[in-house]
């Protein structure tokens, strides 16, 4: 039960669909009322199966469609890469001057005027 593949999902939900049918057939064969049909615990057990693979079927197709779109998405970005144009960054603007030095001036600015007034 384990299994990733859909085709497989869906074989066992085929299969759990045709064993729940001949089991209901069975049992109304034999004379058991709709209502004690659906409390039988294999009929039960039968159902919660057939649940279980629709659920794993429907989380398989989300994941699939997640992958598509990632490599959907992955395809734009190269793309997009590959039309934008590639060269050198020229030096348009100066670097940014570093605040670091400025205060150091200020400090030094701070000592003279200290010197100054003594």
């Amino acid at each position: 039960m384990g299994s990733n593949v859909k085709q497989v999902r869906q074989a066992q939900r085929e299969t759990f669909l045709r064993k729940l049918a001949q089991r209901k057939a069975a049992l109304a064969e034999q004379g058991v009322t709709p209502d004690k049909i659906k409390k039988d615990r294999m009929v039960k057990h039968l159902l919660s199966d057939i649940q279980r693979t629709a659920l794993a079927i429907a989380s398989i197709e989300k994941r699939a469609k997640t992958i598509e779109q990632a490599q959907q998405q992955k395809q734009e970005r190269a793309a997009q890469a590959a039309a934008a144009p590639k060269g050198k960054k020229g030096k348009a603007e100066a670097p940014p001057v570093k605040e670091g030095k400025k205060e150091k001036k200020e400090k030094k600015d701070k000592k003279e005027k200290k010197e100054a007034e003594a």
